[in-house]
C-alpha cells in the first residue's frame, strides 16, 4: 500500500487531482478532507444550540433523556 497526499479542486461535483505517472490505468481509495467545512459534530452542536441547548447544564439534561427513554425502550426500566 501506498499513501499519497495531493490536493485537487471540485467543480460541479466531480474532483480532479494530479497523481505521479505510476498510478495511471488503476483503481485508487480517495479520502476527501474539506477543511472548511463543518464535521457533524460541528453540525449537531449548532442544531443543539439553535433549540437551545446553549449550557453544559441542559446539554447533561438531554443525554440523561434520552439515556433514560433507551432504557425504556429496551424495556429495562419502566
Amino acid at each position: 500500500m501506498r499513501i499519497l497526499q495531493t490536493t485537487g479542486t471540485v467543480k460541479n461535483g466531480e474532483v480532479k487531482i494530479t497523481v505521479p505517472p505510476e498510478f495511471n490505468n488503476g483503481k485508487i481509495d480517495i479520502i476527501l478532507v474539506a477543511k472548511n467545512e463543518p464535521d457533524e459534530f460541528e453540525i449537531m452542536r449548532e442544531i443543539a444550540k439553535a433549540k437551545g441547548y446553549d449550557s453544559q447544564e441542559k446539554i447533561l439534561d438531554l443525554i440523561k433523556k434520552v439515556k433514560l427513554e433507551m432504557l425504556q425502550e429496551k424495556d429495562r426500566i419502566k
